[in-house]
Order: structure tokens, then C-alpha cells, then sequence
């Protein structure tokens, strides 16, 4: 229950920087960006990291893989990791914070898999 909790506050921390992140951008930039990540596959693989991560957390969950769920949370942890150092050039305090925060989130993520 508690990596469920930990990897719950990844995917809601995460989550929000991004949006209120992106909804800062004016108009015009937003598009860009939009055509941006539409042009490049790399850039769609590093979007799908969450969804994909949680899709297979939970997959693991109900089977019971604990191998499922700990690629799931990686997936998830590598996506947060990736967010916040997208937006470093923007809101460099931000991304510092949030960066820490996910360092800090998946040492308590992996501890459980040591004992």
C-alpha cells in the first residue's frame, strides 16, 4: 500500500506541473509544441511513459507480478524525471523543486524492494 501511495503522489505531482506548466505557454507556443511532439516519435514515447506505466502497474497488480508493477512504477518515475527536466529552461525553481521531489518520491518507491 505504500509504494501505491508513493507512486500515486508521482503520477498527481507530475500530472499538475505539466498542465499548469503548459497552460502558461501563450497560444501560439502551445501549437508548436503540439506540432512538435506530433513530428516527433520520441517525443511520443516519452508522453506515453505514464499511461503505459500505469496500464501496466495495474496489469501486474491483478495478476500479481511484482516484476509488472516495478516496470509500471519505473515507467512512471522516468516520465516524472523527464518532466521536470523539460521544463528547466523555463522555471528553473519549479523543475529544481519538482525534481527533488521525484528523487525523493522513488527513493521511497524502491526502498521496499531492498528488505
Amino acid at each position: 500500500m505504500g509504494s501505491m501511495s508513493v507512486l500515486g503522489a508521482i503520477v498527481i505531482l507530475t500530472g499538475w506541473f505539466a498542465l499548469v506548466e503548459y497552460d502558461e505557454y501563450s497560444e501560439s507556443e502551445r501549437k508548436k509544441i503540439l506540432e512538435r511532439i506530433k513530428s516527433s516519435p520520441t517525443a511520443i514515447i516519452g508522453l506515453a511513459l505514464m499511461p503505459v506505466g500505469i496500464l501496466i502497474n495495474v496489469l501486474g497488480t491483478f495478476i500479481g507480478s511484482i516484476w509488472m508493477v516495478i516496470i509500471g512504477a519505473t515507467f512512471i518515475f522516468v516520465q516524472s524525471i523527464i518532466v521536470s527536466l523539460l521544463f528547466w529552461r523555463r522555471k528553473r525553481w519549479k523543475s529544481i523543486l519538482l525534481l527533488i521531489t521525484m528523487i525523493i518520491l522513488g527513493v521511497f518507491l524502491y526502498i521496499p524492494l531492498f528488505f
